[in-house]
């Protein structure tokens, strides 16, 4: 069969096919391989059967990245069902409203957020059942799911007897959930066809082959979640699923499983970095990446010095499936310094354009000048679940628009500037806060900066510089520091606040209305 017509169901099938003894997956509890996880899949396909699950059915995930969470997303698309992620640390009150959204039948969970999960479907009347699961996280104490069905456990009881429904490429694959600024994530559908043609570009960019072995640490719900497992799978490559965050077992476990392939987040990067990774043997590394927000030079810097050199680079969301509606910077585009900052160019088969915010799609901003990114691509979706006002906002025809103030060179090499709603209004004038938070990082005792506009009486908005220490400064030195620095005399602080932590959103990246309501308190 011809790879550019499988669907995701038909991915996993092809691939137990042709590297059936593979190593596929891998965490603190199981590994299987191709083989192996087929059977998996269609065991647990079995089993949402008998609960009622049908083709294009939701069935909700509330998992950490891990073996299960694999087994129970491929069990749906075995049989045509929909799966949607959801992010684990949201509130009781938006887990419901989301699931009211999306009405699933059934509650696939882990564990160790069973406090939480129990509550769900007496809440949310269209949960007829619930499974459980385990992971590396969850606790002792809460091993046994009682009169629930306990996945892996209980998986050898089932046993596919039926040919499922035919599944086609435009049909939807799963439900992704936003991990933007709103308080409510958008419910975004994208297709098999749209997944696979991130598959296939991701593999091209992460260099995936079936001699590669990479770390998935990203929250099942984010789209990075995808970007970092379909491409493998795509490859026949391996996978080990960390369920939890934790910078020194990152790098050991790329140390003693040898780690060709890993992608993370700039704010993962920096706890990496404050890790001495110099300590471990990371020479298996071939590749690594990062994408989600901007990254600074100077740890950048440090990731090729310390890490690998072969660094790339992506901009893309949820709404565009990431590799086949990005732009990509390969390791090849950092030997010019002036490019360091870019967000590389368009990938294949993908179109970027600068226009004016809320302007004509067709009326493209010449090089140099800043206006709002767009995108089209094959993985840029067009729909969302039952959010048809949202859509007709950020979609236009092929066109995603992003919200995010932009400008290209002469060379098509992109660069983000910020959020457009990030954007600073001091006296009348607009300040984008990524490039005074640039020059605040390239100071030696910062581990990270966010800057953000808070409410003055006279300006309107004052801009302040949030930042981590990694060794100890004073506001008086940061200030003098930024007053030699390029920034205007508009574009510098008037206040700064020390914290010892940032609050985080699903995705791992620093909530900045978070971090904002924090410092406003």
């Amino acid at each position: 069969m011809n790879k550019d017509e499988l669907t995701l169901r038909d991915l996993i099938h092809h691939t137990a096919e042709s590297h059936p003894a593979s190593v596929a997956v891998t965490d603190d509890i199981d590994s299987y391989t191709y083989s192996e996880l087929l059977d998996k899949v269609q065991r647990m396909a079995k089993l949402l059967h008998t609960l009622g699950v049908r083709k294009g059915d939701r069935v909700a995930l509330m998992m950490p990245p891990s073996v299960s969470h694999v087994v129970a997303l491929f069990g749906c698309m075995e049989l045509g069902a929909i799966p949607a992620a959801l992010h684990v640390r949201e509130s009781e009150s938006v887990l419901t409203a989301i699931l009211e959204r999306l009405s699933p039948r059934v509650l696939i969970y882990d564990a160790a957020f069973r406090d939480k999960a129990d509550k769900l479907p007496g809440l949310v009347p269209f949960i007829t059942a619930s499974i459980c699961s385990v992971s590396g996280i969850t606790p002792k104490d809460k091993l046994g799911a009682g009169e629930l069905p306990l996945i892996p456990r209980d998986l050898e009881k089932y046993e596919l007897d039926f040919e499922p429904v035919p599944v086609s490429i435009d049909d939807a694959a799963i439900i992704a959930l936003s991990s933007g600024t709103t308080a409510r994530p958008k419910s975004i559908i994208h297709s098999h066809r749209t997944l696979m043609a991130s598959a296939r570009n991701g593999a091209l960019y992460m260099a995936a082959t079936e001699s590669t072995t990479t770390i998935n640490t990203f929250t099942t719900a984010f789209i990075g979640w995808y970007n970092c497992a379909l491409p493998f799978f795509y490859s026949a490559s391996g996978i080990i699923f960390m369920s939890r965050w934790d910078p020194g077992r990152f790098l050991r476990t790329i140390q003693d499983e040898k780690v060709t392939v890993c992608f993370v987040v700039p704010t993962m990067w920096r706890m990496l970095l404050g890790e001495k990774p110099e300590a471990y043997d990371l020479s298996s590394l071939q590749r690594v990446g990062y994408a989600g927000e901007p990254m600074d030079r100077k740890t950048m810097t440090r990731i090729r010095e310390k890490i690998c050199p072969n660094i790339i680079n992506t901009y893309g969301t949820t709404e565009t499936g990431s590799w086949a509606g990005c732009s990509v910077m390969l390791p090849e585009d950092y030997i010019d310094d002036t490019k360091i900052e870019s967000v590389g160019r368009a990938a294949a088969g993908v179109e970027i354009r600068i226009v004016e915010p809320g302007g004509s799609t067709k009326h493209t901003l010449a090089a140099g000048e800043s206006g709002e990114v767009i995108i089209s691509g094959p993985s840029v979706t067009g729909q969302l679940w039952e959010q048809t006002e949202i859509a007709r906002r950020i979609f236009d025809g092929r066109w995603w628009r992003s919200g995010d103030q932009g400008m290209m060179d002469e060379d098509g090499y992109l660069y983000l500037l910020g959020r457009l709603d990030d954007m600073i209004i001091s006296g009348g004038i607009n300040v984008m806060p990524g490039q005074i938070e640039k020059i605040i990082l390239r100071h030696p005792a910062v581990s990270d900066c966010v800057v953000i506009g808070l409410p003055h009486e006279k300006w309107g908005q004052q801009i302040t510089a949030v930042v981590l220490k990694k060794t100890e400064v004073s506001v008086e030195e940061l200030a003098e520091y930024v007053d030699r620095s390029t920034l205007s005399s508009y574009q510098k602080p008037r206040a700064y606040y020390f914290m010892d932590r940032f609050p985080h959103g699903n995705t791992g990246k620093v909530s900045r209305r978070m971090l904002y309501n924090q410092v406003i308190r």
